[in-house]
C-alpha cells in the first residue's frame, strides 16, 4: 500500500517513464492500438493528462474543504507535440500539489473525480493511474511485461473496497450489470485469495478460505490477476488458469471500468 512519499514516487516515475516513452515516439505510433477499448496511444495520452489534471485539482479542493467533485479535463487535441507538452505540465502540477499535501489533507477526504475518497485510498488511486497506463502503453508498443509488482499487489489489496464501487458506478463510469442469478468467482494469486459472491443482498468479497463452491475459480500471479480484474487481459489469456471460460469472461460486465 502506498502512502504519500511512496505514492508520490510511484507517480512521479510512472509519469515520467510514459512522458519518455511518448517522446521517442514517431507521429505515426501515436495511433496504435491500446488494450483499452476503443483507444489509441494518442487518447491514452489524453486521458492520463486529464487524470493527472483532475487529481491535482481533487487534492486542491482537499485542502480548501471543498467536496464537489473534481472533472477529468483531457486535451481534445490529439496532435502528439501538444498532447506531450500538456501531458507534461499536468504532471509538474501535480507533483507540486502532491508536494504540499498538508496533515490535515490525509485525515480528511479527497473529491478525486472517481468519487470522494478517503485520503489513504485516494493515493492509491492515484499511484495506480500511471502505474497501469504505463503497463497499458508499454502492451502498445509491443513490450508485454507484468504490471509492477507494488502496483499488482496494492491493486489486490484494495479489491475488496474497490469492487463494490467498480459495480455501482462513479462519475467516470457506468455500473456494471447485475446478474441474473447467483455467481461466484474465487481469486487466487500469490498475494492473495479473494471470494467473490453475489447474491440477492448484492456483492459480497471477502478473504478466501478455499472450501466454498464457486462458479468460477481465477488463479494467477499478482500481475495476471490485476490485470484480469481491470480488464486489461481476457480470461483466455495464458498468464490465467480458469475453471469456467464463459463465467469468467463476464466478469468484467459486473465491474467494469475504470
Amino acid at each position: 500500500m502506498f502512502d504519500l512519499t511512496s505514492a508520490t514516487k510511484a507517480a512521479e516515475d510512472d509519469l515520467g517513464a510514459i512522458i519518455d516513452l511518448l517522446g521517442s515516439l514517431t507521429d505515426d505510433r501515436w495511433d496504435a492500438p491500446v488494450r483499452c477499448v476503443g483507444w489509441r496511444v494518442g487518447d491514452l495520452a489524453a486521458h492520463v493528462t486529464g487524470a493527472g489534471r483532475g487529481q491535482a485539482e481533487g487534492l486542491r479542493r482537499a485542502a480548501a474543504g471543498i467536496t464537489d467533485l473534481a472533472v477529468l479535463d483531457p486535451p481534445a487535441a490529439r496532435d502528439p507535440r501538444s498532447l506531450l507538452a500538456a501531458l507534461t505540465d499536468a504532471r509538474d502540477t501535480l507533483m507540486a500539489v502532491l508536494a504540499d499535501v498538508q496533515p490535515q489533507v490525509l485525515a480528511g477526504t479527497v473529491p478525486l473525480p472517481f468519487g470522494l475518497l478517503p485520503a489513504a485510498v485516494a493515493l492509491q488511486v492515484v499511484a495506480l493511474e500511471y502505474g497501469f497506463h504505463r503497463n497499458d502503453l508499454e502492451w502498445a508498443l509491443g513490450r508485454e511485461v507484468p504490471l509492477a509488482q507494488d502496483m499488482a499487489a496494492t491493486l489486490l489489496a484494495i479489491l475488496p473496497g474497490l469492487l463494490p464501487m467498480l459495480a455501482g458506478g462513479s462519475p467516470v463510469c457506468a455500473a456494471g450489470i447485475v446478474p441474473a442469478s447467483p455467481v461466484s468467482f474465487r481469486l487466487i494469486a500469490p498475494g492473495g485469495r479473494l471470494l467473490v459472491t453475489h447474491s440477492d443482498d448484492g456483492w459480497s468479497i471477502v478473504p478466501d478460505a478455499g472450501d466454498a463452491p464457486v462458479s468460477c475459480e481465477v488463479r494467477g500471479d499478482d500481475s495476471s490477476i490485476a490485470l484480469f480484474v481491470m480488464g486489461r487481459i481476457g480470461a483466455d489469456h495464458p498468464g490465467l488458469a480458469v475453471t469456467d471460460l464463459a463465467t469468467a469472461r463476464a466478469f468484467k460486465q459486473y465491474f467494469p471500468g475504470p
